[in-house]
């Protein structure tokens, strides 16, 4: 008996410890492609092993762009389908997907596609163009007033969106407004511009139209243009005064050495 005490004793030894020995965990994701597309889902799994074999867990995962400006963070559980649409701010850049799981971890990379999408809203005499896409706006679009067609570069950022008023002669107009793939048409739309004289065109926020189809003008660009030649007016002035008065002191003293 006391060989098989002795037995137990070591066998317990040997045994006891193993079992307080931490789990091997492994983590990957699947079903991950190189690229996504605005309004596509992404289908993804997180597959999580421990000591060799799938176990059920709760598992954080992170969707970020390589700028780190959008951040999404869901808890899911591990070897199960999900999902997660790629909505209309998912920005246009390199992005991953990190699945954490205590201390293991792996990230994944993906892309989002460039989606150009813009809204023109015609608001009485107010043209709305709304950036929807993913992208800045930086196309040319062209505002047709009656037989008229005026020119105007964009520059909105994604989320924007930039209003121009219209301008004409009181009267009613076809106006049609095109970047050369999306386009924009009303019929009889009443124009009733005061102060814009014959004008013919689009004006934006701190802009005024000039002349008959005239481009606009940045009234603050303007303001300062004359506060910086009002500045140059009067340096010139003094230094002309200066100049005079050392040339009346040059003559005095001639004449008193005379």
């Amino acid at each position: 008996m006391r060989g098989w005490g002795h037995f137990i004793i070591v066998f317990a030894l040997l045994v006891i410890p193993i079992s307080f020995v931490s789990a091997e965990y492994s983590i990957d994701i699947s079903g991950l492609k190189e690229s996504y597309a605005v309004g596509e889902e992404i289908n993804y799994k997180v597959l999580l092993l421990e000591d060799g074999g799938l176990i059920e867990r709760n598992v954080e995962v992170i969707f970020l762009d390589d700028l780190g400006i959008s951040e999404i963070k869901l808890n899911v559980e591990s070897n199960e389908e999900n999902t997660l649409k790629v909505s209309e701010n998912f920005s246009s850049l390199g992005w991953s997907v990190k699945a954490k799981y205590e201390d293991k971890e792996v990230i994944r990379p993906f892309m989002v596609q460039e989606n150009l999408e813009i809204e023109f809203v015609l608001d009485g005499e107010n043209l709305i163009i709304k950036n929807k896409g993913n992208v800045r706006y930086t196309r040319t679009v062209q505002i047709q007033i009656g037989d008229e067609t005026e020119s105007y570069v964009q520059n909105i950022p994604v989320g924007g969106q930039k209003t121009w008023v219209l301008v004409a002669p009181q009267g009613d107009y076809d106006i049609k407004i095109t970047d050369g793939t999306n386009t924009f048409t009303k019929k009889d739309v009443q124009l009733t511009s005061i102060g814009t004289g014959n004008a013919i065109g689009a004006m934006g926020e701190g802009q005024q139209i000039t002349g008959l189809l005239g481009g606009p003008i940045d009234l603050e660009k303007m303001d300062e243009s004359l506060i910086s030649s009002n500045k140059s007016y009067v340096a010139i002035t003094f230094i002309c005064a200066v100049f005079g008065i050392g040339i009346l002191l040059f003559i005095e003293r001639r004449k008193e050495k005379k």
